[in-house]
């Protein structure tokens, strides 16, 4: 072997070795727009950022409020967002549509028991104790075909009430208090904090939880994603997992005063009145035979097509 080989084997070599002690490129961080509702099921949000539990798993998201879960299904179908937190009704509907929508985690779970994070209200004078005397009543339960809306006439008819004979009024939820008070309406299905604002009025009183009827222990509320966007970014959308996983335990395990804390900081609401509001469950995996339950109303209401709905959660 030549002297000229040699060096040039030795020189190669302590090259490859130099390159090996290098330390590793740093991961590049993934920026994630996200859309969610600003009510206390989204909190894992706030979590996730200011815990460093994103920053953890190399991402930089960024959300914004939307008024309503569909909007959610639209920004992230549409590829305005890549993540979207709304009811697990929308996502539900739009993939009984055809639409390429897969829930990415679960997020919050309805009460057990009264009282639920959200019911229906009436003035407390009024004799309106039931489904049978809502008819020919004017009700408000946000958005037509939403969810809240979707599981009032699934009650309406386990009541012997054609849901067809109540009048329906779309309302943002915060109007619905004035609506009630002052007489616009006979009824309205409030969500926190809004039902706590309207029962702390002393003229109001809830006669029904309807989720609790309809579909016990049901999961109300998820992440959504595209699954076209899973399957390109297999990676970022297991990291992205990961970090929501770890605020929705870690906010579920916080003591009832940081709990409270972080969702008047998410939602913007005083922190007192927080204190006094019913919460959802924090969970992480699904309830799947709620999800069932929740897709075969749906498709008794015409909203969308019978499909396998374990096709539509993502395991990584």
């Amino acid at each position: 072997m030549s002297i000229r080989s040699t060096v040039l084997r030795c020189s190669v070599a302590a090259a490859m070795l130099a390159l090996a002690s290098l330390p590793a490129p740093a991961q590049q961080v993934t920026k994630i727009r996200a859309v969610a509702q600003g009510i206390a099921n989204f909190a894992v949000l706030l979590v996730a950022r200011d815990k460093g539990m994103f920053k953890e798993q190399n991402l930089d998201v960024t959300w914004s409020f939307v008024s309503q879960g569909a909007l959610g299904v639209e920004a992230v179908f549409g590829g305005s967002a890549e993540l979207a937190g709304n009811s697990v009704i929308e996502p539900l509907i739009a993939r009984g549509n055809g639409l390429d929508v897969i829930y990415l985690i679960n997020n919050t779970r309805i009460r057990p028991t009264p009282p639920d994070n959200s019911g229906i209200a009436v003035r407390t004078a009024d004799p309106i104790n039931g489904p049978k005397d809502l008819v020919g009543k004017r009700v408000s339960a946000g958005l037509i075909n939403g969810p809240n809306h979707v599981h009032l006439k699934e009650w309406l008819t386990r009541g012997g009430v054609d849901p067809a004979s109540v009048q329906y009024f779309e309302l943002p939820f915060p109007q619905m208090t004035d609506a009630l008070l002052q007489n616009r309406l006979d009824a309205v299905w409030s969500v926190e904090p809004f039902l706590t604002f309207l029962l702390k009025s002393g003229s109001a009183r809830v006669i029904a939880y309807p989720y609790q009827g309809n579909v016990p222990n049901m999961d109300i509320a998820a992440f959504q994603v595209k699954e076209s966007w899973v399957k390109a970014n297999p990676d970022v959308a297991r990291r992205l997992r990961t970090a929501l996983e770890q605020a929705t335990k870690y906010l579920d395990n916080a003591s009832k005063e940081e709990r409270d804390d972080w969702i008047a900081k998410y939602t913007g609401v005083k922190l007192e009145v927080v204190k006094e509001i019913n919460l959802p469950l924090y969970v992480t995996e699904f309830n799947v035979s709620t999800l069932q339950a929740n897709l075969d109303i749906l498709v008794r209401q015409k909203l969308t097509k019978p499909f396998d709905v374990n096709a539509m959660l993502w395991k990584p």
